[in-house]
């Protein structure tokens, strides 16, 4: 039996939190395209195409045979595609060029502080407010500048508690 060896196409731009993202694996004669959600890294739909001449037609295997095929080309993980700094580069090969990650939960530092876990510990809390107040009117503050408008102030704090809780 011919063994499909699957080539996995990405292409890196910016996915918000919670979007779909289409992961697409390719052989000579066929094509699966899987919608993960990248808030849940779960496969959302499967289409599997047959080609056909130089187009992608919908395959539906009509024989166990076919089905076992499509079966045996190896797996390939859901990768949810994130760029939560905009900087058109996927967070995870952002981490892996260096950038902070001190918690080591995949997700930029300098993002989950943007968005008010100023102490990096997944929760906004007490603590991350105690952070934002200590940098309180201080222009061009290390910490607490949720808006980005130079200052922490009411605004900044306003935001950090709408936010209270766990940080997506």
């Amino acid at each position: 039996m011919q063994r499909l060896l699957p080539i996995v196409i990405l292409s890196l731009a910016t996915v918000a939190y919670g979007e779909t993202v289409a992961i697409t694996t390719v052989t000579a004669t066929k094509k699966v395209v899987t919608q993960v959600n990248t808030a849940t890294a779960q496969a959302e739909t499967t289409t599997v195409l047959k080609k056909s001449g130089t187009t992608w037609i919908q395959d539906a295997p009509a024989t166990i045979e076919a089905r076992e095929q499509l079966v045996e080309a190896p797996p390939v993980p859901a990768v949810a595609l994130v760029d939560c700094n905009g900087n058109g580069i996927s967070d995870s090969v952002d981490i892996s060029n260096g950038a902070a990650d001190a918690d080591n939960d995949g997700k930029l530092d300098s993002c989950e502080a943007r968005y008010g876990d100023l102490n990096l510990n997944g929760v906004i809390d007490q603590q991350d407010v105690y952070i934002l107040l200590g940098w309180w009117d201080i222009p061009n503050p290390l910490a607490g500048d949720l808006n980005g408008d130079t200052h922490t102030n009411a605004e900044d704090l306003g935001m950090l508690l709408a936010r209270w809780g766990l940080v997506p």
